[in-house]
């Protein structure tokens, strides 16, 4: 299993994760969709069963930190999670219908405040998405996702958090000889290749070992060395762990570079951040493996 836990978060959640349960119960969004909400220590998360996903996430009446548009083209908005790599998809552009445009096939809570949303089954190249949600402690909320691997060569996780886009987004880069940077370019839509080798754009400051990723004129994506991301406002942080994974590991597709952030173009207003598992097939036969990520709130 890979994980990477800060120190103090960990010591945290040693002491606090066991007391932490939060009950879901049944109610309303502000704008009428039937949800699934827990508080935790003046946080909010609600799942949308209709959209399979988490949809809000903020403040106990306050603001939401994830994006929840209209449905369209673009998906559903809030938690979304798909199987890559996406460069060995049919299509770069969209994913299967099932994981991004389908109402979970059903949902449940466990006695320990785990909420299970199933979702669509699509068949074997896109088969059901399961996540699980579940407050550990206030404020830090634990996503995991599964699925039944049916092929040899195995596939990866991709849960990404489509945010609030006046997100700053901040990471620690790691300086190489083969990405001089310490972080890299991933293909989007027009650039199908990985760059190592590039100038920096707007989209990026440089400051020691820190990097600040933000929108600018153009679209980009970015990958930096599995860690923390940190999504930044004037008034909250998001900060995003990589919490494990299980199942058997058969690959890296990002190399070490497994956590992304995505920025839209001008006039797309999307930022986007990103935890991906290794290429994973099960310890079994017909067994499910999966991918965990602690989304930890912080106010500022």
């Amino acid at each position: 299993m890979r994980a990477t836990f800060p120190p103090v978060l960990a010591a945290m959640l040693l002491l606090t994760g066991c007391t932490a349960s939060r009950e879901w119960q049944r109610g309303r969004s502000e704008d009428g969709a039937k949800v699934w909400r827990a508080d935790s220590g003046g946080w909010t998360a609600e799942v949308e069963p209709t959209r399979g996903r988490l949809t809000f996430l903020g403040p106990t009446g306050g603001r939401n930190f994830l994006l929840r548009p209209e449905p369209d083209g673009l998906g559903f908005g809030g938690h979304r999670v798909w199987l890559g790599p996406q460069t060995e998809w049919p299509v770069f552009w969209p994913p299967p219908a099932n994981w991004e445009n389908k109402a979970a096939a059903r949902t449940r809570q466990t006695r320990d405040g785990t909420l299970i949303v199933d979702g669509a089954d699509g068949g074997p190249q896109s088969p059901a998405i399961r996540r699980e949600y579940r407050w550990i402690s206030d404020g830090a909320l634990e996503c995991t996702v599964s699925w039944k691997e049916t092929t040899t060569k195995g596939r990866q996780a991709i849960q990404i958090l489509k945010i609030d886009p006046k997100a700053e987004v901040f990471a620690e880069r790691a300086p190489t000889k083969s990405a001089p940077l310490g972080f890299i370019q991933l293909p989007i839509a027009g650039r199908p290749a990985t760059h190592t080798h590039f100038a920096p754009s707007d989209h990026v400051k440089i400051q020691g070992r820190s990097v600040r990723f933000r929108r600018a004129q153009a679209e980009e994506k970015f990958g930096v060395p599995s860690q923390s991301l940190i999504a930044r406002w004037a008034d909250a942080e998001i900060h995003l762990h990589p919490r494990g994974q299980f199942g058997r590991a058969v690959g890296e597709p990002d190399g070490p570079f497994s956590s992304h952030i995505y920025l839209g173009a001008h006039d797309l207003e999307v930022v986007e951040i990103e935890q991906l598992s290794s290429r994973l097939v099960p310890e079994r036969p017909g067994g499910r493996v999966g991918h965990s990520m602690l989304v930890e709130l912080r106010r500022r």
